[in-house]
């Protein structure tokens, strides 16, 4: 005979024990077993349910089991990845502890799809900042400014916001246990927040032809003419690979932009301790002057230096999709990568930065739109690009 016992556990027995005790003190505290009666049996009544209710906390801990918490809950790192779409950083890290939790159990790209996300998108985001996070340029999220943006990475139809109020109907409920094991939890019940309404008698059915089903999430991404086909084969990986080795060109400039913008945010700080001090002296006023001049030059030429360094990067992309559509990876010929001479008379200072427009004029597949307006004529020469 099996020594399990399947009616309630002692915890439970000693809990229910100790509710009735509680029961029993508290309703011959106001009957009247006090010697006063009622009224006194009332005044002792508060002390002495502090040290009941303290017990019966005591034994419902003993007698409710310990639930371990999961090490991971897939609904719960998807909405973090949601909350992270302009921090590159966060999102990539996200992305990759989802498949590393959940890729054996689901398919990861095709969950995505279907909350609303392009997995190709994503996949091209990890490769390119990835890519630059190799060149040691520091933190992504600083890198996605200087090139350029984060591209979105919602289908059509799919915005972040109805991504997230969907994600508990579109991602699975899973968890990752202490184990590594997946628990896959059901449908989270709802308790109704208002009386029903009345039901109404059903009305005749009408005779229309149902409408034409709306394109699923995953309707668009198989759609798509952009995705690799075999992004596994040699061809591919060697295309990567050429391009990886490509974007190598832009560290040297992406670093002295960025040793720039740290001293931009030393000199600022620098600038506000000045200030600070009560009745600023002229020797000071002199310092901040020479400081802020300092930065207005260090933002025009990360702005020169930034354009060039994200025209280049836009060039060794369309080489990269070049390559895929020649070997029939990608479906879609890629387009080449234009500027109008509007912006670039813009960023570099009224075309004050003539080095700079020439290195531009010299990067291979670019397509400048427009008529190129006539550079400001300046009095004062720059002393340096």
């Amino acid at each position: 005979m099996s020594g399990k016992h399947c009616g309630p556990s002692k915890a439970a027995l000693d809990l229910d024990k100790k509710i009735g005790g509680a029961m029993d003190s508290v309703q011959n505290s106001i009957i009247g077993d006090a010697a006063g009666g009622i009224a006194d049996g009332i005044s002792g009544l508060k002390s002495s349910l502090t040290g009941l209710t303290d017990g019966i906390v005591a034994e419902i801990e003993k007698a409710i089991p310990e639930i371990p918490k999961p090490k991971a809950n897939l609904q719960e790192q998807m909405t973090k990845l949601m909350s992270n779409l302009d921090n590159p950083t966060a999102l990539l890290s996200e992305l990759d502890s989802i498949k590393k939790n959940f890729g054996d159990t689901i398919n990861v790209d095709d969950m995505l799809s279907k909350a609303g996300l392009d997995a190709s998108k994503l996949e091209g985001l990890s490769v390119e900042f990835g890519a630059i996070a190799k060149l040691g340029a520091g933190d992504l999220s600083a890198v996605k400014g200087l090139m350029g943006g984060l591209p979105s990475i919602t289908l059509p139809g799919s915005d972040p916001a109805s991504i997230i109020s969907g994600i508990c109907k579109d991602v699975p409920n899973i968890d990752l246990d202490a184990e590594g094991n997946t628990v896959k939890k059901g449908t989270e019940t709802k308790v109704a927040s208002s009386d029903a309404e009345p039901i109404e008698e059903a009305e005749e059915a009408n005779a229309t032809e149902p409408q034409g089903k709306d394109p699923a999430a995953s309707d668009y991404l198989d759609s798509s003419d952009t995705i690799i086909l075999n992004p596994d084969t040699e061809e591919a990986q060697k295309i990567e690979q050429e391009f990886t080795d490509d974007i190598q060109a832009i560290k040297p400039l992406l670093i002295i932009v960025l040793d720039r913008q740290a001293e931009f945010y030393e000199n600022r700080q620098k600038a506000r301790d000045l200030i600070g001090v009560f009745r600023t002296s002229d020797k000071n006023k002199e310092k901040i002057r020479e400081l802020k001049k300092r930065n207005i030059i260090i933002v025009r030429r990360n702005n020169k230096d930034t354009l060039y360094n994200e025209l280049r990067m836009k060039n060794f992309e369309y080489v990269r999709d070049d390559k895929l559509h020649k070997a029939q990876l990608i479906l879609q010929k890629p387009q080449k990568p234009n500027i109008t001479w509007e912006e670039i008379h813009e960023r570099t200072l009224f075309q004050r930065y003539t080095t700079t427009i020439n290195l531009i004029l010299e990067i291979p597949n670019l397509e400048i739109k427009g008529e190129r307006p006539k550079p400001y004529p300046f009095k004062t020469p720059l002393t340096s690009e």
